[in-house]
């Protein structure tokens, strides 16, 4: 079973121990019992019971979704979103909601601020990468950063973030996300990096062929080829 689809289901596991118990949140763990799931592939596994501090992190969670089903602006209430997601990553660090939760800083502050704040989102990049360098939010934050670089043209940051993604594949093999690649050879044109950007693209075009960044740098690579003739 893959790491997302164990993260979820344990999501799952500890939202209906908060909703569907009346007792008290310091019960709540000791009434939790390990659940068997079994995969499409017919695989059986069981996920553990709840810690506390799984619950606790779960509880501030659930406060930040009241809080903006709740109020009538949202810039009100950022502060004590961000609050909330700061005290579940410094207290509660082993808990799975821990890493989405810088996810969802890095999200407030490339989306919600103006103008974007990414020398604080880009700190916390760093630090969710010394935590956690192999858990799959990573793809997911890299796409937050990577979109919001593209959309207000910070060529030098998109280049920076996607750049270890094509050395990578270059070194060792290893198959990128499309998207990092992409962004890899978009930010080298744009930066006048023609030679660098035109093997990005045909990587890409290469491996995805059938995708839209694949389509899209096969076109790149006729404008190119149309600039140098």
């Amino acid at each position: 079973m893959k790491e997302e689809n164990c993260y979820f289901l344990f999501i799952t596991l500890l939202l209906s121990v908060l909703v569907s118990s009346c007792v008290s949140p310091s019960k709540k763990a000791d009434m939790v019992k390990p659940v068997k799931v079994t995969s499409p592939h017919g695989e059986e596994r069981e996920i553990p019971a709840p810690k506390e501090e799984e619950i606790k992190s779960l509880e501030l969670f659930m406060e930040i979704l009241e809080l903006v089903e709740s109020a009538e602006d949202r810039k009100s209430v950022l502060p004590e979103i961000e609050g909330r997601y700061e005290k579940i990553i410094r207290e509660y660090p082993e808990a799975p909601l821990a890493q989405e939760s810088y996810w969802k800083l890095i999200t407030i502050y490339v989306k919600d601020y103006s103008p974007p704040a990414y020398d604080k989102a880009e700190m916390m990049y760093d630090e969710f990468l010394e935590k956690y360098p192999q858990f799959f939010f990573k793809g997911f934050i890299e796409d937050t950063l990577g979109n919001s670089y593209y959309k207000n043209a910070e060529w030098t940051r998109l280049l920076k973030l996607a750049a270890p993604a094509y050395r990578e594949y270059l070194d060792n093999g290893k198959q990128p996300r499309p998207s990092m690649l992409f962004m890899y050879s978009e930010a080298n044109y744009h930066l006048g990096n023609i030679k660098e950007a035109e093997e990005g693209y045909k990587i890409v075009a290469e491996l995805y062929p059938k995708l839209i960044v694949g389509i899209k740098s096969k076109k790149m690579l006729e404008k190119v080829g149309e600039k140098e003739d």
